[in-house]
């Protein structure tokens, strides 16, 4: 991915964590891994954290088992910081932990980029992909984070960026510029 790379090459400092939220469908995966690549960076998928207790179906969820999963990538995140990392990026939180960062990070540099989609149809075929890699399939559940996501306000540092129509790379570039102009 060299025309990304030159996009941060004159870079002084970059956030100490790049948050992308977003709902399942939106491309927060895709982008995430790219930025991750370009930046060559630690890359935490929240998700991750979530499969010791939940399945790929998404089908074992729990309120307490979140939690859990969330304290935990509190620690992790703080440890990389204390240990001089910058630039994490960290993906596939839910909304309601994406309004929570500015609360639990406002000692941090960060930024919030939020993918939204537009187009209920574009949304409905992601989400259905059968090459997608998440086990989410849940469209109705997706369009409805969605909307809730374009709805609400935006928390401190978080930018709404519309993925209805840009490949990924043309969004890791919009997010890059992000972190340039807030530099």
């Amino acid at each position: 991915m060299p025309e990304l790379q030159g996009a941060v090459s004159n870079r002084i400092a970059m956030p100490s964590l790049i948050f992308i939220g977003g709902s399942p469908g939106s491309g927060k995966t895709t982008v995430s891994l790219l930025l991750h690549e370009t930046f060559q960076s630690v890359m935490i998928d929240f998700g991750c954290l979530r499969e010791f207790h939940l399945d790929t179906w998404w089908t074992k969820q729990s309120e307490k088992e979140e939690q859990m999963a969330f304290e935990n990538l509190v620690f992790i995140l703080r440890n990389y910081i204390r240990n001089g990392y910058r630039n994490i990026i960290v993906n596939d939180l839910r909304d309601f932990r994406i309004e929570q960062i500015p609360g639990v990070f406002e000692a941090e540099d960060y930024l919030i980029v939020t993918l939204v989609v537009h187009d209920d149809d574009a949304l409905r075929a992601r989400v259905l992909d059968p090459d997608r890699d998440s086990g989410f399939r849940d469209v109705e559940k997706a369009l409805a984070w969605n909307r809730a996501v374009i709805g609400r306000p935006a928390v401190k540092n978080e930018y709404k960026l519309d993925n209805t129509a840009k490949s990924p790379a043309e969004t890791a570039r919009e997010i890059i510029n992000l972190i340039n102009l807030n530099q």
